[in-house]
């Protein structure tokens, strides 16, 4: 193991720990110290830990699940291989290694050139063997993915893990997509942060490719610490679904969410067409303070210490993640009974 990885396994090692230690803690008992009279309980650490653990417990899931599909993967392959009268490694000479076609040297130039800034100035005749035994093994772990996937399909395989899942309360936010949707898209956000910005086009991705499936929730996270300017910009928003225009306006803020004064707020309205009195009245009240409140209080309750961060049907999912992330969570979602 290298250096590089021993913070990531020591974090899962003291998860396993925690995960293991707080159940048993709250069966003998709630009482964890005594500091001159004044007790320390379960509930005292779950709190302080509560953000860590939701995260590490979603890590947790993911390694062990990411264990079981390659425990899955290796026996099919030795069912498959028994069944046509070969060795495992007789048939991935068969179905993968010999599917794998040479690398030419334009596609090693290319790699070179759109990688060229993560090289080490080291040339491309440095490291020409390297590139292409690279490529070579991304084509045999292609090749090998859609074999074990044909393998899966006509296999009867039952996963029975269940991830981490967390509720949480969504009465009264926005809705973006069929209130019907069987799956529900929930995102903590703050209208001032550049991540939160930086995934609004995969989430209406998402939407369009899922336009029956998924219906997004926006939850107000701002953190006023980091971008003062955000908890208004939220009263905003819901000053703006007065008018049954939240997901323009919206839009609107995340297209250009520098220096969010109260004027470029109300201005944002203006080209909305809104009928900016009643607007302007209400941004000025404060009318929605409270409500945003009371969702940075939800997100906080649930662990929550950044953004965005998303629950899909209660599965959580930290940072601006690709495109890709949310595809494999929704598509886990909509399979599962």
């Amino acid at each position: 193991m290298t250096m590089r990885h021993m913070p990531s396994m020591i974090l899962l090692v003291m998860a396993l720990w925690v995960s293991t230690l707080l159940p048993a803690m709250a069966e003998t008992s709630d009482v964890l110290a005594v500091v001159d009279g004044q007790e320390i309980t379960t509930a005292d650490i779950e709190s302080r830990i509560k953000g860590q653990l939701l995260k590490i417990n979603n890590q947790l899931y993911a390694l062990k699940k990411q264990a079981v599909e390659a425990l899955i993967a290796e026996q099919l392959l030795s069912q498959e291989a028994t069944k046509r009268g070969l060795t495992r490694q007789q048939l991935l000479q068969q179905e993968v290694v010999s599917k794998i076609n040479a690398v030419g040297d334009g596609e090693i130039e290319q790699f070179y050139k759109a990688n060229k800034a993560r090289m080490a100035n080291k040339t491309l005749e440095e490291l020409k063997d390297r590139i292409a035994q690279h490529l070579q093994d991304v084509q045999r772990q292609q090749h090998q993915q859609t074999f074990v996937g044909e393998l899966r399909k006509a296999a009867s395989i039952r996963m029975l893990m269940q991830p981490p899942i967390v509720e949480v309360a969504i009465d009264g936010a926005p809705i973006r997509g069929s209130e019907n949707a069987p799956v529900t898209l929930v995102e903590f956000s703050d209208f001032q942060c550049p991540y939160c910005g930086r995934v609004q086009p995969t989430l209406l991705k998402v939407m369009e490719t899922y336009p029956d499936q998924v219906k997004l929730i926006y939850k107000d996270f701002p953190l006023p610490q980091l971008h003062p300017q955000a908890p208004k910009a939220a009263e905003a928003a819901r000053c703006a679904g007065e008018q049954d225009n939240y997901w323009d306006y919206h839009d609107a803020i995340f297209e250009d969410a520098k220096d969010l004064t109260p004027d470029k707020l109300k201005r944002y309205a203006a080209d909305l067409k809104l009928d900016t009195a009643a607007f302007d009245t209400c941004l000025d009240s404060g009318k929605y303070a409270a409500a945003v409140r009371q969702d940075m209080a939800q997100g906080a309750q649930l662990g929550l210490n950044s953004t965005p961060s998303f629950f899909i049907n209660g599965r959580f999912l930290s940072g601006a993640q690709p495109f890709s992330a949310f595809q494999a969570l929704i598509d886990e979602v909509l399979a599962s009974p």
